[in-house]
């Protein structure tokens, strides 16, 4: 019988469209998944907790209870301490604004007028304003764009309070879900489903936890540094460049711009010491605290790690670097079980 009229064949063709329809729905519905990324997340940041307690005896719903407590009492706290400082930083930053900007426009008329007095040829004069005039144009846009992220966050406070409750029924669950997942599967594909989950949820376990530990260090530790040299809103700033680290290689730089920038507006010193400080804690990031954590996590070369950022970058902004790596880190792990198969 010909390939194309076995019953397979047709299987496979229903499972394709199936998953290219499901792929299609969570694209139309895209915005509601906010609630269902961060449930996720704190599955795989409590489920481990919440295993070492049910293996100590504790129901497993009661384990999710008291874990919850726990995290609401650390949090609660930290919010307590932590928001009343981000406010007045908040406020000094938005009372010091003008000034920065004062400062910005006098150091750009400043750069304008050298290179009008200079011997330069007119068209390369022009060029060089153009450029200067989209610099600052970027900058800008870059402040819109952060004033665009809090107020998203802000308007999405509901969906990130829905995540809590869609992760305890979840971990509650866990076990059940799982059984059913893999029962929707042939028998005799067990095996390789099995083995696939399992190399799947090691990269999210080794992204998950990993750099959210990588990313708790290094801002606790830029925070306390930034502080300790006098930066001004140093706890920002350092909460910043630990976010940064979610992005491989692109991270640190970026989570080093804004701090130099103010320090440079502040002093030239105070600008040495911070680029100090950022070189000696992403020293100690990749020679002690990565690799102690992470390892090898994702299983990538670095070139193809760097060509998935930029192009992640590309196509969907700051979401597509963060979420570039372990996409690429599944579908390498994808197309080496189908390559492996096909052989």
């Amino acid at each position: 019988m010909p390939w194309w009229k076995e019953k397979r064949t047709y299987r496979y063709l229903f499972v394709a469209l199936l998953v290219g329809l499901i792929f299609y729905f969570l694209y139309l519905v895209r915005g509601l998944l906010l609630p269902f990324v961060l449930a996720i997340v704190l599955v795989y940041l409590l489920n481990p907790l919440v295993e070492r307690m049910e293996k100590r005896g504790s129901p497993r719903v009661a384990a999710i209870l008291m874990l919850y407590l726990g995290v609401i009492i650390v949090v609660t706290s930290l919010l307590m301490y932590g928001v009343p400082r981000m406010v007045n930083q908040l406020e000094k930053l938005v009372e010091t604004i003008p000034t920065y900007t004062d400062q910005v426009e006098q150091l750009i008329n400043q750069i304008q007028q050298r290179f009008a007095d200079s011997a330069m040829p007119p068209g390369v004069q022009q060029i060089v304003e153009e450029r200067i005039t989209w610099v600052e144009l970027k900058a800008m846009e870059m402040v819109r764009k952060a004033i665009d992220l809090l107020l998203g966050i802000l308007s999405n406070l509901f969906y990130i309070a829905l995540a809590p409750v869609l992760a305890f029924y979840i971990m509650k669950d866990l076990k059940e879900l799982k059984q059913w997942a893999i029962s929707q599967f042939p028998r005799q594909c067990y095996a390789d489903v099995l083995r696939l989950a399992g190399e799947i949820d090691q990269v999210f376990t080794n992204f998950v936890r990993g750099h959210l530990t990588v990313v708790l260090i290094v801002g606790v530790l830029t925070s306390l540094a930034f502080a300790l040299i006098g930066l001004e809103f140093g706890v920002m700033l350092g909460i910043i460049a630990g976010l940064a680290e979610l992005i491989p290689y692109f991270g640190p730089l970026i989570g080093a711009v804004p701090a130099v920038a103010l320090a440079l507006l502040q002093s030239k010193w105070l600008a040495v010491k911070v680029i100090i400080v950022v070189v000696i804690i992403q020293q100690l990031e990749g020679n002690v605290i990565s690799p102690k954590i992470l390892g090898d996590s994702i299983g990538l070369h670095p070139l193809a790690i760097i060509v998935t950022l930029l192009a992640g970058g590309h196509l969907f902004g700051i979401a597509g670097m963060l979420l570039a790596v372990p996409l690429a880190a599944i579908a390498r792990i994808l197309v080496k079980f189908t390559w492996e198969k096909l052989c």
